[in-house]
């Protein structure tokens, strides 16, 4: 298996698997693959390194990488040249793996299905328990319909962004001595740069969480 040119984002390990740095993937005209990495990583510090390559398409490539030849680029960023010796781990889970997430969200309504009942307000304050690269899954005070689509306005993300939801199914939930209910929902015509920007949100955040577990 190749890393293809899907990939732009990366993670560099030591060999036990310690987080050095994030890193940007860029390809020569050649089709060698160039990470972009701090000016003060020093590549000689191992004779090999794991490579965590975050790929769009195929998942997380968890790979033993030799990195050589460092350029300065800037006075913060440096680039090195990586060769894959071995392709250790492939994740391809990555529309599906659900990542814990609190945050809250004001929902509009975009669509409601014929036949279904309106929400009882034009803004519906929700929070979410999980987030993925298909979808979200949130709780709020009222029970929407299965098929009505939503919007909101995602703030964790680089810049804000609009996504609009599909939900897909209702759970009624007893929390606290209250009803309240849950919504599985997935993300409705997301636009290329929504969906580049929600995906590296997702990889930044599942670093944050494998990082808290060492």
């Amino acid at each position: 298996m190749e890393i293809s040119t899907n990939c732009q984002k990366a993670e560099v390990l030591t060999p036990a698997g310690q987080p050095l740095c994030e890193a940007s993937v860029f390809f020569d005209p050649s089709d060698n693959i160039l990470l972009m990495v701090p000016r003060d990583f020093d590549c000689q510090q191992f004779e090999t390194f794991i490579v965590v390559f975050f790929d769009s398409v195929s998942g997380l490539i968890r790979s033993q990488c030799r990195l050589f030849a460092p350029m300065y680029v800037s006075d913060e960023r440096q680039s090195v040249q990586c060769d894959v010796l071995e392709i250790l781990e492939v994740d391809q889970r990555r529309q599906d793996l659900k990542l814990p997430l609190e945050m809250n969200l004001e929902l509009s309504s975009v669509l409601i299905p014929p036949g279904a009942e309106r929400p009882p307000a034009s803004k519906i304050p929700a929070v979410t328990r999980n987030i993925s690269a298909g979808g979200i899954y949130f709780v709020c005070d009222y029970a929407l319909p299965v098929g009505a689509l939503m919007k909101f306005q995602f703030l964790e993300a680089r810049k804000p962004l609009w996504l609009t939801i599909k939900i897909l199914r209702q759970d009624v939930i007893e929390e606290h001595k209250k009803t309240i209910y849950g919504h599985g929902c997935e993300f409705n015509g997301l636009k290329g740069y929504a969906e580049a920007e929600l995906r590296s949100f997702i990889f930044r955040r599942e670093r944050q969480v494998r990082q808290s577990r060492w």
